[in-house]
């Protein structure tokens, strides 16, 4: 971003009236000198040039909160801030029409690019990273890194690196450092190759939104809440499903974008939901279902709203209404409708509503005319209780089931529906 606040200062003419402003985020990632360091050399740098410049600091570890709890990167967790720090400056100092100028070059969105390719992401993902969006304009992206460091030093402008371009632990890095080397070497038109394929999908993101925009009609489910952040949405499922699979998983996107909640939300879990086999489906911060009227997003407040009020102890608690896949710590759970026969032995037979809580002493199932309590299992870890309303059904470790009750005390005339458990970090290679 120096060589754009320089070359925007030596080259603004006095009757063009462009008031420029600098601001610097500071994110409380780093080693407070190395940070501080970054933040006074801007702010002595503005100085020299006569821009006011604004610096803000963000309180250590609110960052790694941030993410922690949205289920994101640092990286993304560190945008989030940025660019509610640029928007609230914006707001503070009134001024219209105005812009922000941020430094990406064509090496940012080669960068990205294949960052996107490599966690799969949709057509949207994969488009030209835009020249403006908004109030946000790209003015260097035509330009590579290695244009903008040789403008720095023709200009005698020094300039700081961040020492955590280096880290290989995130993944942009990885890429920078590992991958891009690999591509030059053996695949020398590799840039001109991934620019192209963002060109076209930005055509196919364009169209494929609009599209989604004009069949997929998304309404409030409480219009009482503000507009731009409703707790849930609902659009009509005999319309959601006459659409093309492609324009389904688009109108579900927009939908999560509506509710504010656009981070890491894995595009196989929406295909998943879209293709119309399960009925439900948790998506971190958004709860996705489906009956035969309506389909509906809604928003899982961070302590979940389904938390079961007469449980005393911490944990992870859920009340499961439908079928559908859901999950409780690193568990997967997958409820479906029960075969004539039954014989897995991660799965075990339920009523709904079932209710997954911590275990409670008293908690006991019948198996093969035994009473079995959580004293009785041989786990080391937390247990939790599987409980529907003919008492507990099983008793779920980390690890995944350790045991359920009895078929045989089951009563045929009840509903009954299958719970798979998986445990998704025994999955990991």
């Amino acid at each position: 971003m120096l060589a754009a606040l320089a070359a925007l200062k030596e080259r603004a003419r006095p009757e063009a009236a462009i008031n420029l402003r600098c601001i610097h985020v500071e994110h409380g990632i780093r080693p407070a000198a190395e940070s501080r360091g970054d933040a006074e050399f801007v702010r002595s740098l503005c100085k020299k040039l006569h821009v006011p410049c604004r610096i803000i600091s963000i309180k250590p570890g609110a960052i790694a909160a941030a993410a922690k709890k949205r289920g994101i990167g640092i990286e993304a967790a560190a945008r989030l801030y940025r660019r509610r720090a640029w928007l609230h400056e914006l707001r503070r100092i009134g001024a219209v029409p105005a812009a922000i100028l941020v430094a990406h070059t064509a090496d940012d969105m080669l960068e990205t690019a294949l960052m996107r390719i490599l966690r799969g992401v949709g057509p949207s993902g994969l488009a030209a990273m835009p020249a403006r969006r908004g109030h946000i304009l790209r003015p260097l992206l035509t330009l590579s890194r290695s244009d903008v460091i040789r403008y720095l030093t023709e200009k005698n402008i020094s300039w700081r690196e961040d020492a955590t371009n280096t880290d290989t632990q995130f993944l942009r890095n990885r890429i920078r450092h590992c991958l891009i080397p690999q591509l030059s070497e053996h695949f020398p038109q590799w840039r001109g190759g991934i620019a192209a394929m963002a060109e076209t999908q930005s055509l196919a993101a364009d169209f494929i939104r609009d599209e989604a925009i004009n069949r997929v009609k998304w309404e409030n489910n409480n219009p009482q809440s503000p507009v731009p952040s409703p707790q849930s949405l609902y659009t009509d499922a005999s319309s959601f499903f006459a659409q093309a699979p492609i324009i389904r998983e688009e109108a579900l996107f927009q939908g999560i974008n509506l509710l504010g909640c656009s981070g890491n939300i894995k595009r196989k879990n929406i295909r998943k939901f879209s293709q119309g086999t399960i009925n439900a489906i948790d998506l971190g911060p958004i709860r996705l279902r489906k009956d035969s009227q309506q389909i509906t997003l809604s928003l899982v407040p961070s302590h979940f709203s389904f938390l079961i009020s007469h449980s005393s102890e911490t944990g992870f608690s859920r009340l499961i209404k439908a079928p559908g896949s859901y999950t409780l710590n690193r568990l997967g759970i997958k409820i479906s409708e029960c075969p004539a026969n039954l014989n897995d032995g991660d799965a075990f037979l339920a009523v709904l509503p079932l209710v997954l809580r911590p275990c409670y002493t008293d908690d006991a199932i019948r198996r093969q005319n035994r009473k079995i309590t959580p004293r009785d299992l041989q786990c080391s870890g937390r247990v939790f209780a599987a409980v529907d309303r003919l008492g507990v059904a099983a008793f779920i470790g980390f690890d995944g089931l350790l045991q359920c009750r009895d078929k045989a005390t089951l009563s045929a005339a009840e509903q009954y529906y299958v719970v798979h458990i998986e445990n998704r970090s025994s999955n990991v290679k």
